[in-house]
């Protein structure tokens, strides 16, 4: 099936967003400051581990100084995209836990 024309579903084509290489909590490192242009295939998946569940999260890493930094805002469209059961097999831990 091919869709021609999308609905009000909320489908982002051609995501893009502008992500700064930089420290997103306290317990991350400090990032170089790179500002960079991403789009839904730069998108990895990281996690980190809850008291009860792993927690999953976007981010990118920086090809200056290959820093991991959490992407926040992603829409749900293109989540779907980036979520899938291989994206979550191959996920890599931050090594953070709670």
């Amino acid at each position: 099936m091919e869709i021609i024309k999308h609905g009000n579903s909320g489908v982002v084509e051609d995501w893009r967003a502008d992500v700064t290489c930089e420290q997103f909590d306290q317990y991350d490192r400090e990032g170089c400051g790179a500002v960079l242009s991403i789009n839904a295939e730069d998108l990895v998946l990281r996690y980190f581990k809850g008291t009860h569940f792993r927690h999953d999260y976007t981010a990118i890493q920086c090809p200056e100084c290959d820093k991991h930094t959490r992407v926040r805002g992603v829409p749900r469209s293109v989540l779907k995209l980036v979520r899938t059961e291989e994206a979550i097999a191959a996920a890599t831990f931050d090594g953070f836990q709670d």
